[in-house]
């Protein structure tokens, strides 16, 4: 991604990986987590039930509706949307003092969120899509995982609006490996975060010009 340096530049990356779920996002992203101590997971705001594989305030800031209902109106989220009849958003002050701070962040979002980001945060967001092999592939995996047809089929339905907004992003992952997937990751984030040391460079030495 490109960058333009100014005097009031914020470093702070966030990663957002997009892609349709069951593709392995949430196994990359873990595998990031654990190799990279200084990259931390933006916790979303949902109304969703937590599941047992989760901590609150650390995947999600799992609150009610009523509650998901106030932080709209006082426009402490940066976007919010409806998925599979449960509200997601992502919470302003979080990206915000993240990126101020050079923390860089990632997260898991959906096509319309990452647009949001990429919108108001053009020179701190870098987008990964990650795809299945094959359409056919992520439905044998969510079949496999043990998820109702209903679920399924649910989850499919927005496959068709996904996977076009990979042309969109910076970075293509195709997950046929989930050992090669995060690898690949891996590598991204210490590219974006060399690409950005040599930036800061640069301002460093036009200032002193």
């Amino acid at each position: 991604m490109q960058f333009t340096a100014t005097e009031s530049r914020k470093w702070g990356l966030i990663f957002v990986l997009i892609g349709p779920a069951g593709v392995g996002k949430n196994a990359i992203m873990t595998s990031v987590l654990e190799r990279i101590p200084t990259l931390r997971q933006i916790p979303t705001a949902t109304t969703r039930t937590i599941r047992n594989t989760e901590q609150q305030g650390r995947e999600h800031l799992f609150i009610s509706r009523s509650e998901f209902e106030q932080m709209i109106a006082d426009k402490a989220l940066i976007e919010h949307q409806v998925i599979h009849g449960e509200l997601y958003g992502i919470p302003r002050m979080t990206v915000e003092a993240a990126i101020a701070a050079e923390q860089d962040i990632i997260a898991d979002i959906d096509v319309l969120g990452a647009s949001d980001l990429r919108l108001l945060y053009p020179e701190n967001t870098v987008l990964i899509f990650v795809q299945p092999p094959s359409v056919a592939e992520l439905r044998q995996r969510m079949e496999t995982r043990g998820e109702s047809q209903a679920e399924i089929d649910k989850r499919m339905l927005r496959v068709d609006t996904e996977m076009p907004y990979a042309v969109q992003c910076d970075y293509l992952i195709t997950n046929d490996s989930l050992m090669q997937a995060c690898e690949t990751m891996f590598g991204i984030v210490l590219a974006e975060r060399s690409h950005r040391a040599v930036l800061q460079l640069r301002e460093a030495n036009a200032v002193l010009e």
